[in-house]
Parts: structure tokens; C-alpha cells; sequence
């Protein structure tokens, strides 16, 4: 099994593709290749967003090599709320290298990230790509775990609001520093509001 089998079958939901690559013994490197690809794309549509925002050439690298830390860092953070999920509320003891090799593969639609950065369609691109990673997962934990269709469907959905509910109580603090350091490492209050930098651009063509 390649890594472009695996990117097409996870991004077409294909459960067979999750499968195989559990079962690999390259599996995880093939995973962490899914969840590099993502990411980058993510950057490449962050450097659109630091173009906008006029930030320095050097400031602009050190700016997405945090980009890239936070987002592994946001990575670990739902494997972790979703594998607490599947102990408490459903006592799978899934092993935890499974179940982030799972989630990584589920990250493939985000190779498509990189167009969130367009103009007045971002917006409808990021919410299309979060449901189809979304379904991405539910298949795959469908797949690799063996849960029905429902017992996939609340576990991603408490995973996630574990994940919300950390963010917003112990992980706000990081998450304020997260910001922070962006901010720092920019030079500059950097506007990431899809819309707010929709009218930005707006703006910079009318004048």
C-alpha cells in the first residue's frame, strides 16, 4: 500500500483504505504523510493570509513554522479528547497509535485547504472540508473499531465537544498564548477571519 492510495481512498471514504493501512507495518509513516500533506496545504493558505496582512519576509517563515506546530498541537488535542471518548463513554481500549493513525488519514480531504484562502468562497470551502473530514473519521473509526454507524457518529461529535469544552476551559490559556505568538512572531495583529480578510482585500482593489 502507497501513500496516494491511501490519500485517494481516505479523501473518496473508501473504509478498505483504513483497513490496509492499520494493518500495515508502514501505516503510521504513511499517516504522519497524510497529516504533513494537510498541514502544509493549511500553510500555504496561512501564507495567503500573512500576504494579506503584509507581514515581512522572514517574519512571514518563522510565522508558518508556528502555524505548523499549533496545528499538530491541534492534531494531538482531538486524538486525545476522541480517545478519551471511546474509554469513558463507549469502553473500547482502542490502542492509541490506532486511533491516531486513524484520525491523521481522516485529515486527507484537508489537502484541499489551500483554496480556503480565496476570496468569498473560504468560507463555504472550510465548512465543506470540515464535514468531509468529519465522515472521513466516521468511516475510518467505523472501519478500525468496528462501531456502528451511530456509536462512529457520537463519538466523533463528543469528541469534538470534549475537545471545545478543553479549549475553552484548561486550553484557553494556550490557546491565548498560541495567539499571542502568532501575533509576535508576525509583527503585526494578524486579521484570520475568513470575512474580515475578504473585506480587506476588498478594499486594498478599490484603492
Amino acid at each position: 500500500m502507497n501513500f496516494w492510495d491511501v490519500e485517494v481512498g481516505a479523501i473518496s471514504l473508501n473504509p478498505e483504505t483504513y483497513r490496509r493501512v492499520v494493518e500495515s507495518s508502514s501505516g503510521g509513516l504513511i499517516a504522519l504523510g497524510v497529516l504533513l500533506l494537510s498541514g502544509f496545504s493549511e500553510a500555504i493558505a496561512q501564507g495567503i493570509v500573512l500576504f494579506v496582512n503584509r507581514v515581512k519576509p522572514l517574519r512571514f517563515v518563522l510565522s508558518l513554522a508556528i502555524a505548523s506546530i499549533l496545528f499538530v498541537f491541534g492534531f494531538l488535542f482531538w486524538a486525545g479528547s476522541t480517545w478519551m471518548v471511546l474509554k469513558i463513554f463507549f469502553g473500547t481500549r482502542a490502542p492509541l497509535i490506532q486511533l491516531l493513525i486513524t484520525l491523521a488519514v481522516s485529515f486527507a480531504p484537508k489537502v484541499f485547504s489551500i483554496f480556503i484562502a480565496l476570496p468569498y468562497l473560504g468560507v463555504p470551502i472550510s465548512i465543506i472540508l470540515s464535514i468531509w473530514s468529519f465522515l472521513a473519521f466516521l468511516v475510518g473509526i467505523r472501519a478500525t473499531l468496528g462501531l456502528d454507524l451511530w456509536q462512529g457518529f457520537w463519538c466523533g461529535v463528543l469528541g469534538w465537544a470534549v475537545l471545545q469544552l478543553l479549549q475553552r476551559t484548561v486550553g484557553r490559556p494556550v490557546a491565548n498564548i498560541g495567539k499571542w505568538i502568532r501575533n509576535s512572531v508576525a509583527g503585526v495583529p494578524l486579521v484570520t477571519d475568513l470575512k474580515d480578510l475578504e473585506r480587506i482585500i476588498a478594499q486594498g482593489r478599490r484603492s
